[in-house]
């Protein structure tokens, strides 16, 4: 090579490199054919680094398969539990105070409902209708129709037994002024129950409530078909003034449709009806419609003091359940019922049965492959109020004894029997008023 020019063994020097190249390629090419080929796998599906094995020999274990980095999310789902009225009458109140060793902590109003603590417990978001203003004393509840009142601490026995919602629009909101409203609004909000329906002014009291809970956007509204009359009657037509949401037909239709374009799931609490009745109104019957084509997904009613119906109308290819009443939580009606009593004045509430029935609405929603949430399961757990009025009679010591309970425990508990045939008429006669499309439950 030393023989040769500068211009020859540069050219040389060319061809070496060629050559070097060919070479490299074709050991790439060799190479590749002697083993697996191992295309490109999504990561959800990559292979795990196997067991060694002989360049010419093909493996013949199965390739195993990683978990998948970031597996499909699960279909969001939520339980909805509705309940019906809370009115604190004088009894019940004086049924806490004589329990108050019991719920100390709530000063006895704790024992009024701890009973329902296993129900609750089932729900995502549980919703109650709080009948009773909590506020500065103003009226006597010695007035026919009474004028209810109740203290402070009864917001944190319904938060410390599992209720996150009390609505605010019904009959009785005023019984304290138009000043109780926004008192008892931030009563609830002090014991973290959040208030719907009622408050400092129109806008409050229409404000909806957004709850963000596992992934799932609920909307709650509250409204009342009427309210009481008061001698403030003028001061509520002002917008600036304290106030509960009373329906006005399509101008609240459009808050409906406001909640639905913003949530997943929207429940609208409606006071409504006739009072002592077991069947809805033809208001109830046409207004549950409308709200449910403007967007509800679920109606909670009450106001009757007894159960009605529950029914659902189709909207957007998925039922909305409408409960048209949910009776009372608690009260201090049908304090004279026993299996076999004849009421001497039907249009008392002392002796009528269907008073003291109750249910907790149980409703779940899953989400569907379109990402809806959908109605799957409408169940309901019967209620009943007892109240030991009768023994004032025969006990030298009485003491009010009044508290809701799920109706099998009340069934089931042997201390109870003189009481049994009274259960057992009311686990046969809820069901009937709730109607087929319901599955009862005992807890």
């Amino acid at each position: 090579m030393s023989n040769l020019s500068p211009k020859a063994r540069a050219k040389l020097h060319h061809w070496h490199l060629i050559l070097a190249l060919v070479v490299i390629c074709a050991t790439v090419l060799v190479g590749a054919v002697g083993q697996d080929a191992k295309p490109a796998l999504p990561v959800a599906t990559a292979i795990a680094p196997g067991p060694s094995r002989a360049a010419a020999q093909p493996s013949t274990t199965a390739p195993t398969l990683a978990p998948p980095v970031s597996a499909a999310p699960a279909r969001r789902h939520l339980v909805i539990q509705g309940a019906g009225d809370v009115i604190l009458h004088t009894r019940v109140q004086d049924s806490a105070r004589f329990h108050e060793s019991t719920a100390a902590s709530t000063q006895g109003f704790g024992y009024l409902v701890e009973r329902l603590r296993p129900v609750l417990q089932k729900g995502d978001l549980n919703i109650v209708n709080l009948e009773t203003p909590l506020a500065t004393q103003r009226n006597s509840q010695a007035a026919d129709p009474p004028m209810l009142n109740g203290p402070q601490v009864a917001a944190r026995a319904l938060s410390g037994v599992g209720f996150h919602i009390a609505t605010l629009a019904n009959n009785h909101a005023y019984d304290q002024t138009i000043a109780g409203v926004p008192e008892t609004r931030a009563t609830l909000a002090d014991a973290h129950v959040v208030g719907v329906g009622g408050g400092q002014n129109f806008e409050a009291a229409h404000e909806i409530a957004y709850v963000d809970m596992q992934g799932v956007r609920v909307a709650v509204l509250s409204f009342a078909e009427m309210v009481n009359g008061g001698a403030d009657v003028q001061a509520r037509l002002s917008r600036a003034a304290p106030q509960v949401a009373v329906w006005r037909g399509a101008s609240d239709l459009a808050f409906v449709r406001e909640a639905r374009a913003h949530a997943d799931i929207v429940v609208v609490a409606f006071h409504w009806g006739e009072e002592f009745s077991a069947t809805p109104s033809s208001f109830q019957r046409t207004t549950g419609r409308q709200l449910c084509e403007a967007g509800a997904s679920l109606v909670l009613g009450t106001h009757s003091h007894t159960l009605q119906p529950v029914t659902t109308h189709e909207h957007d290819g998925n039922p909305c359940v409408v409960a048209y009443s949910l009776g009372n939580l608690i009260s201090n009606q049908g304090l004279k019922y026993r299996f076999g009593y004849v009421n001497p004045d039907p249009g008392r509430a002392q002796g009528i049965a269907e008073t003291c029935d109750g249910a907790v609405l149980r409703v779940g929603f899953e989400e569907d492959a379109q990402g809806k949430m959908r109605v799957t399961q409408i169940a309901a757990v019967p209620l009943w109020v007892e109240n030991n009025w009768e023994e004032r009679y025969y006990d030298d010591a009485f003491q009010n004894d009044i508290f809701v309970a799920p109706l099998a425990d009340l069934r089931a508990d042997a201390s109870r029997l003189r009481n049994l045939r009274t259960y057992e008429e009311r686990w046969e006669s809820i069901p009937r008023v709730l109607g087929s499309l319901v599955h009862i439950v005992p807890e």
